[in-house]
């Protein structure tokens, strides 16, 4: 684990770029496979599954945005830490565990 400005832990910055780019991708071919049918009246399914990746995919970009800002790991709500384990099972989260459950529970 690496230090960013605030002394955030983080992964490697570097093994954490690669691995959000990946799932970038990932998120990409399928969106690439599935846009041309992905209409509620054609396969709602197809529809939802598309919905669901172009969130994703807004964001890891914003997670590599943040990488390359040096606030990667800092919580875009309070400014706090993310605890390096969230960062690990979810690279993308913007927000810390507290956070999220405020946002969730509205």
């Amino acid at each position: 684990m690496t230090n960013t400005s605030n002394d955030v832990r983080v992964p490697d910055v570097d093994t954490t770029r690669q691995q959000l780019e990946e799932q970038l991708q990932e998120r990409l071919d399928v969106l690439a496979e599935l846009a041309p049918r992905a209409l509620p009246g054609v396969d709602p399914v197809a529809y939802q599954v598309v919905e669901s990746n172009r969130l994703v995919v807004e964001q890891i970009a914003a997670a590599l945005n943040r990488l390359e800002a040096g606030t990667y790991g800092r919580c875009t709500r309070c400014g706090g830490p993310i605890a390096a384990a969230r960062l690990e099972v979810l690279p993308y989260a913007a927000a810390c565990i507290e956070c999220q459950s405020h946002a969730d529970a509205a």
